[in-house]
């Protein structure tokens, strides 16, 4: 058996101080105030590590959505980034703190101009290369750094997370790269702002989030809802992003439903995580997509230390309620009872996303939920959000397992270790499968020439792809997924990857 349950001996033990983590709390909202103190109470943290912000609020009660959104650096500068930064500093907390935890009532998004940019509105690689946008919380992870306000990923891919996919502690991780822009991870508690939780004063969903982080995890299992249905290009995230989660956690023992049929699941029990396209499944229940609709429970019920994920673009754009739809909502979520939700503020494209493997693959092998989520997330100053206690670790024990895809192939001759690829395709015959090596000219990365396309030497290696897929030709280096074709889907599986090399390899330790 893979898969063993920690025993609570102790539990009643003092809990250990928690000068590492630092506190942000809105003072214009007093349920911001209550909720910093509820979970500085809860988790031992220092009443010094609290930094008390003044954002003006239209409504103190969070009830208003407009107010979850910055709309100028200035603004963004004077209320946040500047206040934080100078309480570390004259604290002696720049290098004590290693997590923040941000509360209700500090905004979600920020946006550089009262206006939308225009590079926010042109062409997919102008947006994906230039546009501002992002969390608030991503923003805070690269304090003391260029990048808050900066545009994009950067004309060469300037914002790639160097922390993505590492094994070491966050603490060990920075203190070996002290030059590195991602100074601090990120969480925010929040959820629906009502109801209210009468002995506490704090949001019930709010409340039983910081709870459930502590709550021992019972036996459980994990739902990964796929969709073959998805439109070309999307589905590849079914092979990237959705079965990997699958393979990974049953190669490791973990009770794993993987839904391979064109249906959104319900009513599903004991969830301790959840991976899907969410509304983005063209089979989805309609609005609210996430709890109940038409009798069924969308997609069921959670248990405590419980995580979630899904392909949604702007699932953290908001926690108000009555909440506003058009897409489904990381808030549903963690009222059904999930202790730790990644999601999005603005649009961050697939390639941008958290990712679900990643995360998965971290959090179950006992990495806090922080460390977890943020070694899933690509690119750092974009639209990413950790919805969740930081501190969090699963009270399970993995086993490592010696084929970490399930593809049968053996991780120390696994040419794609992440991704099972049973058939190992390899046609260029350099150790890496065509699955997960889109670095046609063998330059090491994944590359974009951002539409670039002659002279021919300047074209990136997505843009290669993307001419045969518009000339209907083929190319057997190009044919990613080896369905026998280049379309959509290889490009799909090519941006990805941008920026990052090819692998990894059992093949290339």
């Amino acid at each position: 058996m893979a898969l063993l349950a920690i025993g609570t001996c102790g539990a009643r033990a003092r809990k250990p101080l928690r000068p590492e983590v630092l506190i942000v709390v809105n003072g214009a909202s007093p349920l911001s105030v209550a909720i910093g103190d509820y979970y500085r109470q809860r988790r031992n943290v220092p009443a010094a590590n609290v930094v008390t912000l003044n954002v003006p609020l239209a409504d103190p009660n969070l009830g208003n959505s407009v107010q979850e959104t910055v709309v100028s650096q200035a603004t963004f500068d004077a209320q946040i980034r500047t206040p934080i930064q100078n309480f570390l500093v004259s604290n002696g907390l720049v290098d004590q703190i290693q997590y923040i935890v941000i509360a209700s009532g500090v905004p979600l998004r920020f946006s550089p101009s009262a206006s939308t940019p225009s590079t926010c509105l042109l062409s997919y690689a102008q947006y994906l290369r230039d546009c501002a946008r992002a969390s608030v919380d991503a923003e805070l992870a690269v304090l003391f750094s260029t990048l808050p306000g900066a545009g994009g990923i950067g004309a060469t891919g300037q914002a790639r997370n160097p922390y993505y996919d590492s094994d070491l502690p966050f603490a060990s991780w920075r203190a070996a790269n002290p030059s590195t822009p991602l100074r601090y991870l990120v969480a925010r508690l929040t959820g629906y702002q009502t109801p209210l939780d009468a002995g506490t004063g704090i949001p019930t969903d709010v409340k039983a989030l910081i709870d459930r982080a502590q709550t021992a995890l019972p036996a459980g299992s994990v739902l990964v809802d796929q969709n073959p249905t998805q439109a070309p290009g999307l589905r590849a995230a079914n092979a990237l992003w959705l079965n990997p989660v699958a393979s990974l956690l049953g190669a490791l023992g973990v009770s794993v439903q993987n839904d391979t049929a064109s249906t959104f699941v319900s009513n599903a029990s004991g969830l301790v995580g959840y991976a899907s396209w969410g509304s983005n499944d063209n089979a989805n229940p309609g609005a609210p997509y996430y709890g109940t609709v038409g009798g069924n429970v969308y997609p069921g019920a959670f248990t405590p230390r419980s995580i979630a994920a899904d392909l949604v673009s702007t699932s953290a754009r908001s926690f108000v309620s009555p909440p506003i739809y058009g897409q489904s909502l990381s808030a549903d979520l963690v009222r059904l009872g999930a202790a730790g939700v990644a999601g999005s503020t603005w649009e961050p494209y697939a390639f941008g996303l958290a990712r679900a493997p990643v995360l998965f693959r971290h959090y179950f092998g006992g990495a806090r939920a922080i460390e977890a989520y943020w070694r899933a997330v690509p690119y750092l100053s974009w639209m990413n959000v950790w919805v969740g206690d930081p501190l969090m670790v699963t009270s399970w024990f993995l086993l490592p397992s010696a084929d970490a895809d399930g593809d049968g192939v053996a991780d120390a001759s696994d040419n794609c270790r992440d991704l099972a690829n049973a058939n190992q395709r390899d046609t260029d015959g350099d150790g890496y499968g065509n699955l997960c090596d889109a670095d046609l000219n063998g330059d090491g990365v994944v590359t974009t020439s951002w539409g670039v396309v002659t002279p021919p030497s300047a074209r990136g290696d997505l843009e290669r792809i993307q001419l045969t897929v518009q000339g209907g030709g083929y190319d057997q280096h190009q044919d990613l997924d080896g369905d026998g074709d280049v379309d959509d889907d290889d490009a799909g599986i090519a941006s990805y990857r941008l920026f990052f090399p090819p692998g990894p390899s059992g093949l290339h330790p």
